[in-house]
């Protein structure tokens, strides 16, 4: 019963929010010695958001560090990047303008505190393996990828089977590579 509620609520989402530091990334923060970051992001990830996109749906970033490489890698994969400067409502009322969604519509990745108002206020709330406790409790799954080990492919997976996509996409991909 509890599986089929949680599928469901997956198959209205339309948006997906991401943490980009701990769930994209292993949080882990690099700099070299000009002060610059950088940050090692999962290629399986960016496979999954691709997909996701080009079906029809949206994806937005939500981070509290300015990074030149989360921005360019938002580039490269077509997604939305937001900046968080203690938004609180702020995002909700952005995302709400600019893609015409509701709360629950949207799934929210995240794995620490400051996670916490966001996942209490969406449709979906979603974890890594390596999320705070905090963020376990309130989360409606757990993933079994730790943050930067393809979080956010295993979420699109899991969204896009419940929707029932994912068969549909996997199989365009092998009628393409078949020689």
């Amino acid at each position: 019963m509890i599986m089929k509620k949680f599928k469901e609520k997956l198959k209205k989402i339309k948006l997906i929010v991401s943490d980009v530091d701990g769930v994209l990334t292993d949080g882990k923060i690099f700099l070299d010695t000009r002060g610059e970051e950088m940050k090692v992001f999962n290629a399986r990830d960016a496979f999954r958001i691709e997909v996701w996109l080009k079906s029809g749906h949206k994806m937005v970033w939500f981070t509290g560090r300015k990074s030149a490489g989360v921005i360019r890698r938002a580039k490269d994969l077509g997604v939305d990047l937001v900046f968080k400067a203690d938004l609180r409502d702020g995002l909700f009322n952005y995302l709400k303008q600019k893609y015409q969604i509701t709360p629950g519509q949207v799934l929210y990745v995240g794995d620490d505190w400051s996670d916490l108002y966001y996942m209490d206020n969406v449709g979906v709330a979603v974890t890594p393996a390596n999320g705070s406790a905090e963020n376990k409790k309130v989360s409606d799954t757990i993933t079994k990828a730790k943050g930067g080990e393809g979080v956010l492919a295993e979420v699109i997976e899991l969204t896009m089977r419940a929707q029932g996509t994912w068969d549909q996409i996997v199989g365009t991909y092998r009628q393409k590579f078949i020689l």
